[in-house]
């Protein structure tokens, strides 16, 4: 069920009428559960029966390794657990594409296989419950969580929980768990359920202002690379830039606040990553619940980096790993290649610096940061190119046609009612995040209901002047 959609509202409306009704009654819980399954099922109720199957094995396996007389035993129950998940995952998302890659590379040996896959339609989320899954089972073998959930009721609410469940944030079991088990919090102000409101407010700003109508300008251009010079591709970049970073961080914002509304608190998953001073420091901004859990379950038992070498190699790793969790391609792959390679090269320049430190401060100092910051920007956009193109040979086409260096200005610029709209919500959006980048969110937290709720007004009224009501799904739920 998509945020964005009049079913979603006449869902909300229904779960809320029951959560007035309910929340300080036993039958809450079974309420949350249904609820998230009505949701989850909207798409298609078979995705339902796999994610009760997941459900149910992992509820299994935290069992059994918690009660594990020994090591040994719940190293078996936290593979097992492990080894499922990932089988499911991989039958689901990667099958195909492996199956494609194979034949293609025997093919250029000569060995003519024939053109053999399946028709397997991929289970929305399916990356992301998989992730929080194994989380559970993970966390309790490296005893990062002290119990087992005991009441399978409360641990497939956990897993199903609505407002997260296809499009993260990835919540770790120690932290929403609790949570479950002790009910929606009936302490919390009117403040704390506001908050969560401005926070839907302005995911809904991201996603219906700034990424749907920068949607509309990338859409034409990878649909038709060859009829757009490279200033239109390098237009065209810097909107999908915005776009994903608006679908993906409004998903998120909607997800907390309803979850907040509801007296439930999830983890921050963006923090103005395109104000990033490096590589790594956007990987420290963007889709934070993924690159913790990456960082805590593979790069940390590789090794992390205790070593130059070890850390390159790991990062790399990783890299190439997240590359293939968004997507079955090798446009994702170049995607992670391009990280890793951006960070080795980071590690290098910083290396240099500190042979060579340069002291700078004041005006200087300022000018350096925004310099940095338009240059990682710039980087980080080449590496959307990947992640966006349906194919490798969109990636050359739209490649060498930058390479040509048409940069004049075509008449009549295509989608210029989109551009002028993207250049409003994208200014906006800048202008806040600039100011919760510097500290004014805190001072914001303090101000007065009626200015806020004034703030809010201003930008439903410009959502609805100039928004984009076209009902796109959000990007992240293909992964």
């Amino acid at each position: 069920m998509n945020f964005t959609s009049l079913g979603f509202l006449l869902f909300i409306t229904a779960f809320t009428a029951g959560f007035m009704m309910l929340a300080r009654t036993r039958l809450f819980t079974p309420l949350l559960l249904v609820s998230s399954y009505i949701f989850y099922g909207f798409w298609d109720y078979r995705f339902c029966l796999l994610l009760a199957g997941t459900t149910l094995l992992d509820f299994y396996c935290g069992l059994r390794i918690a009660d594990a007389p020994n090591r040994a035993t719940a190293r078996i129950f936290m593979q097992l657990s492990l080894a499922t998940n990932l089988a499911i995952l991989f039958f689901f998302k990667y099958f195909n594409f492996f199956i494609d890659s194979a034949q293609v590379a025997l093919a250029s040996l000569g060995l003519d296989v024939g053109h053999r896959t399946l028709s397997i339609i991929l289970p929305v989320g399916i990356s992301f419950y998989t992730f929080q899954n194994l989380s559970y089972t993970l966390d309790l073998y490296l005893g990062h969580l002290e119990k087992p959930e005991r009441s399978l009721l409360r641990y497939a609410t956990f897993v199903a929980f609505f407002p997260q469940l296809v499009a993260g944030p990835i919540v770790r079991a120690r932290d929403l768990l609790p949570q479950i088990q002790n009910g929606p919090r009936h302490d919390v102000s009117f403040a704390f359920r506001f908050a969560g409101l401005e926070k839907i407010i302005w995911g809904y700003f991201l996603k219906l202002g700034l990424a749907d109508n920068a949607a509309a300008v990338v859409d034409a251009r990878f649909a038709q690379p060859e009829f757009f010079n490279a200033l239109n591709h390098v237009i065209g970049l810097i909107c999908f830039s915005l776009q994903i970073y608006g679908d993906f961080a409004g998903y998120s914002l909607i997800a907390i606040g309803l979850a907040q509304i509801f007296g439930y608190t999830l983890c921050q998953n963006f923090a103005r990553p395109y104000f990033a001073l490096g590589v790594k420091d956007f990987w420290r901004r963007w889709h934070i619940s993924l690159s913790t859990w990456f960082r805590d379950y593979v790069y940390i038992p590789m090794g992390g980096g205790r070593t130059h070498w070890l850390r390159i190699r790991n990062l790399t790793i990783v890299m190439l790993v997240s590359g293939l969790w968004h997507g079955a391609a090798w446009t994702f792959v170049l995607w992670g290649a391009m990280h890793a390679t951006l960070m080795a090269a980071e590690d290098g320049l910083r290396w240099l610096a500190k042979r060579r430190p340069l002291r700078l401060s004041g005006a200087p100092l300022m000018a350096g940061k925004l310099l940095t910051v338009g240059l990682v920007f710039l980087l980080i956009t080449l590496t959307w190119l990947p992640f966006r193109a349906d194919d490798m040979h969109t990636v050359r086409t739209i490649l060498g046609i930058i390479a040509e260096g048409d940069f004049s200005l075509p008449r009549g610029m295509q989608q210029m009612s989109y551009l002028v709209r993207v250049a409003l919500f994208g200014l906006v959006v800048l202008m806040i995040d600039a100011m919760i980048e510097f500290g004014a969110g805190r001072r914001y937290a303090g101000v007065n209901v009626v200015v806020r709720s004034a703030g809010c007004a201003t930008l439903i009224l410009m959502l609805l002047l100039f928004g984009n009501f076209a009902n796109r799904s959000f990007i992240y739920f293909q992964f």
